[in-house]
């Protein structure tokens, strides 16, 4: 009966993690079981167990697969992710997947994410649209290979209007979910790499363009500054708000080795993983989500909390990184002759 009871229970997560705010798990349990409110509660509770029928209806309705769910077992993990061919391999379509994604999260009650960075922030990118453009481009032309990429530089080009909406959204929606995010010293050297390869591939269009982009890279270290500061997040070239947008940074003097966002809520907890470099896993499974509960707990009890608390400490890391920036500058400057 407890395996039994277990399942149920994971069927009614995923359910809830698919309901707005305002729905209540009972009601639909009502309205797609055509069932009593005294029955719905007896399932829920775990007193009376779905039948054949009510599992089958519940796991059609909210697209569940219920071999994923009866799977759950240490060592062994599914994983979903986005297949590239559906993830359209523009920057249009690659910004909307992550905004609907923030927003599915978003609908969550009481959500909180808890992130390690091992290089680059990929939403605090959303302040300066022409990185996140950037980075895009690099991983579409040079990791990936996409064909219609193949002969093209990267330019100085305004960003449609259409797609900066979408990376405002996205940008806003991620901005109001709290988070806890650790960095470590390798932050943004790998975009600064990145740059540099295409400075030597004479793959930009005008070489002083890679200059303008590093000029956003300090501006980026400056804006995430003033938020550690105040403990909120917010848009840059906005007014900071006096409340709301909570945002606990964390810095590890060591090497954070992935990129891992845990997502808990009241309607239950998922994991994911940066994958295949524009992609991610998520995943569902209990075990796996309290192990990386566990690891993550354990990273920031080894780092220093710098927003709103610690002064000497967020000082000295956002120092580094403007340093690193500002020889990073120099080194391009001599390269193009300015």
């Amino acid at each position: 009966m407890e395996i039994v009871q277990d399942v149920q229970q994971r069927i009614f997560d995923e359910i809830k993690k698919q309901l707005p705010k305002d729905e209540k798990i009972a009601a639909v349990l009502m309205n797609t079981l055509f069932l009593s409110q005294d029955a719905v509660y007896r399932r829920l509770r775990g007193d009376v167990p779905l039948t054949i029928y009510e599992t089958k209806t519940l796991c059609n309705a909210y697209n569940i697969s219920f071999d994923e769910i009866d799977a759950y077992k240490k060592g062994v993990v599914t994983f979903n992710y986005l297949p590239l061919d559906r993830i359209g391999l523009n920057f249009e379509s690659w910004l909307t997947g992550l905004r609907d994604g923030l927003q599915q999260i978003k609908k969550l009650e009481n959500t909180k994410m808890t992130m390690s960075i091992n290089d680059t922030p990929i939403f605090q990118l959303f302040n300066l649209p022409h990185l996140t453009r950037f980075k895009f481009f690099f991983w579409a032309k040079t990791y990936l290979k996409i064909p219609a990429y193949e002969h093209e530089m990267f330019k100085r080009e305004k960003i449609d209007k259409k797609v900066l909406m979408i990376g405002i959204e996205a940008h806003n929606i991620y901005n109001s979910i709290p988070t806890t995010e650790i960095y470590s010293p390798e932050t943004l050297r790998g975009t600064m790499r990145q740059i540099q390869y295409y400075l030597d591939a004479h793959l930009f269009e005008d070489p002083s363009y890679a200059l303008e982009l590093i000029d956003n890279l300090m501006d980026l270290v400056r804006h995430m500054k003033v938020q550690a500061e105040i403990g909120r997040k917010f848009p840059r070239g906005n007014e900071a708000p006096s409340a709301g947008n909570p945002i606990e940074m964390y810095f590890n003097e060591t090497y954070i080795s992935d990129n891992t966002y845990l997502v808990k809520s009241d309607s239950g907890s998922f994991v994911y993983l940066t994958h295949n470099i524009m992609n991610y896993l998520n995943s569902t499974d209990p075990y796996y989500i309290q192990e990386s509960e566990f690891v993550l707990e354990k990273l920031i009890n080894n780092s220093n909390l710098i927003s709103q608390v610690n002064v000497k400490d967020r000082n000295r890391f956002f120092a580094e990184l403007e340093g690193n920036v500002r020889a990073f500058r120099n080194k391009v400057e001599a390269q193009i002759g300015v």
